[in-house]
């Protein structure tokens, strides 16, 4: 009843009317007692049994909890008010006993309550979730609750109205807000071929969408259950309390049975049982991961639990991938060199053939360029990504690789005027993609990305934050990789690297005792984001292995977001450690007050609920912070 906060991922629905007029009537017949026998020595038997009826609606059920938890063999701070209760019965102080189970219980509510702004993000998520959805069926408009929407069915959304799945345009554009899944206020404006994203809301345009995914298979189904879940992983700030905290009860009743003894006073024991509940310990660290991971959503931040929050504090390192990371994700084919006796149209048309089962931002470049050139791109068989060097598949009977030159046997395949192309395309910062097929090489196809407008201030803002080493860990080539990383004012630059080299760099900056974050989006960074100390994937364009292998996901691409998150983490961490020192301190001081004779058992149960209303307005003041 009282301890049921004291675990993540365990609140019941917060503010039930109905929990207040229970103990709302609960404290009315403990009054009318208290007035029934004004100014009389003992207890009358009509004031006895109100005072009873109070206990029963309000003591009882703390006492079932404490029962409930001993059965369970789980120790509960629900115990030592038991205790009390049944005490202040046994001794005949009735009013006492009614009036601390109502004041205690009533505090608990106003926990809850004082909580609900840690957990507005999660709910707001869910609230945001459309009920309904018009499907258009051979021409007709019906409208259907969300559960019978399928994948494949084309669906009408109207200016004003929430995507109700996730979904690619086939007819129409809007401007779309998509605040709710990636915290950026600005809309995007969306035509057909684009996605969309349940939730979202359309601003002035009439779109029809084709259903890709449903229910909690879309990114808000997949995000509500992220932070959903993300409150049940505990921290080593929350596990250290846990472990502290059950010795407690033990202590605090030998603190009761000395003070008994010492003084002969049974009142005082009983005010030290009160207050000897640490409630406000309990919550120092549960209140505070609950509202930074709201505080966090509500930017656009997705953490998976809150042991990765508070790794983030700790960070004094962080590398980047390049591609669609630094820089903007969004590269383009700006020069195409065949070998001889073959057509730049064929060259781009085969490797568009193979690129196209691929999420990389290169491989859409590549698609886009065969899109505005027209051409029409064949179907592909037997597709296969080699993890750091690119893709093969079989294209009309013909084997086909794309990628690093490595792919088709190394730069030595590459002759005359190609290797000069090669080099020359390396040397303005530009990627190299060079087509084979049947091990010939067709040609070269050079992609152009550019540093994020914002990249080298976010790496400053990191260094303010002290953490002095910034790396890049990337797979393209030597001269691409070094001029983006002196753009920024990376410290650690690292080139043509394949997945396994990621991971070996991140392990020994770790066993040089770095604490490293790795940002990064494609599937070539699923292994540096496992093994880094916390891995972040970019969430809107990054791949399903990303998200799924990484710690946070940034749902709007967003890099400027970091500053932010490890403020934030370290603003967790500070309030957990100002929770923890107010909580004992506050817990010692009242216990000592109760044991001289300063509190009794009423003026307990109050100070009690004071202390910890203070921990989760603490906490909760996290939801507040600013992210600039």
């Amino acid at each position: 009843m009282i301890g049921r906060f004291s675990k993540l991922g365990t609140y019941r629905e917060l503010l039930n009317i109905k929990d207040f007029l229970k103990v709302g009537l609960g404290g009315l017949f403990a009054l009318a007692s208290f007035f029934w026998d004004w100014n009389h020595e003992s207890y009358s038997n009509v004031g006895m049994i109100m005072a009873l009826i109070s206990i029963g609606i309000n003591g009882i059920p703390i006492i079932w909890e404490a029962l409930t938890g001993l059965l369970g063999k789980k120790v509960n701070v629900d115990e030592l008010v038991s205790i009390a209760i049944i005490a202040c019965l046994i001794s005949g102080e009735f009013l006492t006993a009614a009036t601390v189970s109502f004041v205690m219980v009533l505090g608990a509510l106003i926990e809850e309550a004082t909580s609900e702004s840690a957990r507005k993000a999660i709910r707001s998520l869910i609230n945001i979730t459309p009920k309904c959805a018009t499907v258009i069926n051979n021409g007709h408009e019906e409208v259907k609750p969300i559960d019978e929407v399928r994948v494949g069915d084309v669906l009408l959304v109207k200016p004003g109205e929430r995507i109700p799945v996730d979904a690619v345009i086939i007819n129409g554009s809007s401007a779309v807000d998509e605040s709710s899944i990636t915290g950026e206020p600005i809309p995007i404006e969306k035509t057909k071929g684009a996605s969309v994203y349940s939730g979202t809301i359309t601003q002035n345009g009439v779109i029809r969408i084709k259903t890709t995914k449903i229910g909690e298979d879309t990114t808000l189904g997949k995000i509500i259950k992220l932070v959903s879940e993300a409150e049940a992983h505990k921290p080593v700030s929350v596990k250290l309390i846990d472990r502290y905290a059950k010795w407690f009860t033990p202590t605090i009743l030998c603190c009761a049975g000395f003070t008994w003894a010492i003084t002969g006073d049974f009142t005082r024991a009983v005010a030290v049982l009160i207050v000897g509940c640490p409630c406000a310990l309990i919550l120092a660290a549960p209140t505070a991961i609950v509202a930074t991971i709201g505080r966090a959503a509500k930017s656009g931040i997705l953490v998976k639990g809150g042991q990765y929050l508070e790794k983030v504090g700790y960070v004094d390192m962080v590398c980047f991938d390049k591609t669609g990371t630094l820089t903007e994700g969004d590269p383009k084919v700006d020069t195409i060199v065949a070998a001889e006796g073959i057509e730049n149209d064929y060259v781009l048309r085969q490797a568009a053939c193979v690129e196209q089962g691929s999420t990389h931002p290169l491989a859409q470049a590549v698609l886009k360029a065969a899109h505005y050139a027209k051409i029409s791109i064949g179907s592909v068989e037997d597709l296969f990504t080699e993890i750091g060097l690119g893709v093969k598949g079989c294209v009309e009977g013909c084997h086909v690789e794309v990628g690093s030159a490595y792919i088709g046997g190394g730069i030595m395949e590459l002759h005359g005027s190609l290797r000069e192309s090669l080099h020359a395309i390396k040397e303005r910062g530009a990627t190299p993609l060079v087509v084979y097929q049947d091990k010939r090489v067709l040609g070269i196809i050079g992609v152009a990305d550019h540093v994020r407008p914002k990249a080298k201030e976010i790496v400053l803002q990191l260094k303010e934050l002290n953490i002095e080493r910034i790396g890049i860990l990337s797979g393209d080539h030597e001269k691409s990789v070094n001029l983006v990383g002196n753009a920024v004012g990376a410290t650690d630059i690292q080139h043509q690297l394949k997945p396994q080299d990621k991971l070996e760099i991140i392990n020994q900056w770790q066993n040089a005792g770095k604490k490293v974050m790795f940002v990064g989006d494609g599937i070539n960074d699923a292994p540096a984001l496992a093994t880094s100390d916390v891995g972040v994937a970019m969430g809107a364009k990054g791949t399903e292995v990303a998200l799924e292998t990484a710690d946070i996901a940034l749902m709007n691409d967003d890099i400027s977001k970091l500053p932010f998150m490890i403020k934030l983490s370290r603003r967790m961490l500070k309030t957990i450690k100002w929770n923890i020192v107010f909580g004992l301190s506050f817990n010692l001081i009242a216990v000592l007050a109760s044991g001289g004779g300063f509190l009794t058992p009423i003026m307990g149960a109050v100070v009690h609920n004071v202390g910890s209303i203070i921990v989760v307005i603490s906490s909760a003041s996290i939801g507040f912070a600013r992210d600039t």
